[in-house]
């Protein structure tokens, strides 16, 4: 006879009172190794739950809760176990936001349902857009009130999504029918009605960007690349003006061409620095005639040329500009700088009786607005009449054209 058997204890009795003596004591850790050793599993899960409640960590009392879990025997203990351990993870999970994996969401909401959390289940289903799964469990909590408010909810947001694509369809429609002023006015009123309007908003910057608003106008017609000085009259500064030239000499507005009682004229704009013809200061409207030969600022050469119809040719600085001086007449159509208040636009129009112009496999309206990137043809599909180089493209293609411009 053993000396536990000759004081009626047995064994397990002396390790479980142990045991009890290192929980009361605190030492939980030295409590959950004796209660192993007593072979009592339960309570050695019991006190790990304990350790999960005293821990300041959030991952190890996730951790304590998941070894509790595996070692109790008693079904509704390993279920309260795993539950605490999903409850935990769910936490985790929402204070991540945005960077947590979906199949770590995913994982966490199956275990909040297996551990019979079936509304916190339901949360971590909606976290990750599992509208199907997160009204089952619903149902499976008898939450009718939640479940009708996600059903609502999911009817607004499938509503809002169909809203959204029409938008975004008819922006785009609009893109490719080149009519960029209503495509621009649609996206602007959906941002102003509604929230979230990223997609949207998105979609406006991309035609923002491509959309041109002169008045300087790069064309490739026939071969060659113009560059056109659109407007009813070309000034010619360092600064507000239509053609800007970088010199000190020059005035902000130095010179304005336009057309005068008896053609083209051009005139200074009572600047400090003056333009001179021939060594003679111009003190009013001067007929440009055949073409003249100007210095503005006493610095900067300016050649002003006619050209075809009613407009001009200007070389200043290297450069070369068809002035039209009003419409731009590109084939049987006319290219216009249009203003709206602060903005502006290229529109191409076209006049009654000729034909239609087409943009891609789209037949044109008889005004719309032209983007970088465009190439207006005669017919659908057909070869391009002209084209709008896309923006920054390092074109190869010369520059310059006719002495008259586009005919």
């Amino acid at each position: 006879m053993s000396l536990f058997e000759w004081f009626g204890l047995r064994r397990g009795d002396s390790r479980r009172r142990a045991a009890e003596a290192k929980e009361l004591a605190g030492d939980l850790a030295g409590a959950v190794e004796l209660y192993l050793d007593a072979g009592m599993p339960d309570d050695a899960a019991r006190v790990l739950l304990l350790r999960a409640d005293a821990e300041r960590s959030v991952e190890k009392r996730i951790a304590f809760c998941a070894s509790a879990s595996r070692m109790a025997e008693s079904p509704e203990l390993k279920r309260s176990a795993l539950g605490r351990k999903a409850l935990l993870a769910f936490d985790l999970v929402r204070a991540r936001g945005a960077s947590v994996m979906r199949s770590e969401a995913l994982a966490v909401a199956r275990e909040l349902e297996e551990a019979g959390e079936l509304e916190r289940a339901a949360d971590a289903y909606a976290l990750v857009g599992d509208t199907e799964s997160e009204t089952r469990v619903l149902a499976a909590a008898g939450a009718i009130e939640r479940l009708e408010e996600r059903l609502r909810s999911a009817m607004t947001v499938e509503r809002d999504q169909r809203e959204l694509a029409a938008v975004l369809r008819s922006i785009a429609d609009l893109d490719r029918m080149a009519e960029r002023r209503e495509a621009i006015g649609v996206a602007e009123a959906w941002i102003a009605g509604n929230r979230g309007g990223e997609q949207v908003a998105d979609a406006l910057r991309a035609i923002r960007a491509r959309l041109l608003s002169g008045p300087i106008l790069s064309l490739e017609l026939g071969g060659a690349l113009l560059r056109c000085a659109l407007g009813d009259e070309v000034t010619i500064g360092r600064g507000e003006a239509t053609i800007v030239i970088a010199s000190r000499a020059v005035s902000r507005t130095h010179v304005r061409i336009r057309r005068g009682p008896s053609g083209v004229e051009v005139e200074d704009l009572g600047t400090r620095n003056g333009t001179t013809l021939a060594g003679a200061r111009l003190t009013g409207p001067l007929p440009v005639g055949r073409g003249v030969q100007l210095l503005l600022g006493g610095e900067v050469p300016c050649a002003i040329a006619p050209g075809t119809g009613e407009g001009c040719v200007v070389e200043i600085a290297g450069d070369r500009f068809t002035a039209p001086l009003g419409d731009l007449p590109v084939g049987p159509w006319r290219i216009r700088l249009d203003r709206a208040g602060a903005s502006s636009f290229v529109a191409l129009k076209t006049p009654p009786g000729a034909p239609p112009p087409f943009l891609g496999d789209y037949q044109l309206a008889p005004s719309v607005e032209l983007c970088a990137g465009d190439a207006i043809a005669s017919a659908r599909g057909g070869t391009a009449v002209f084209r709008l180089p896309p923006a920054g493209e390092a074109t190869s293609i010369r520059r310059g054209g006719a002495e008259g411009g586009p005919a």
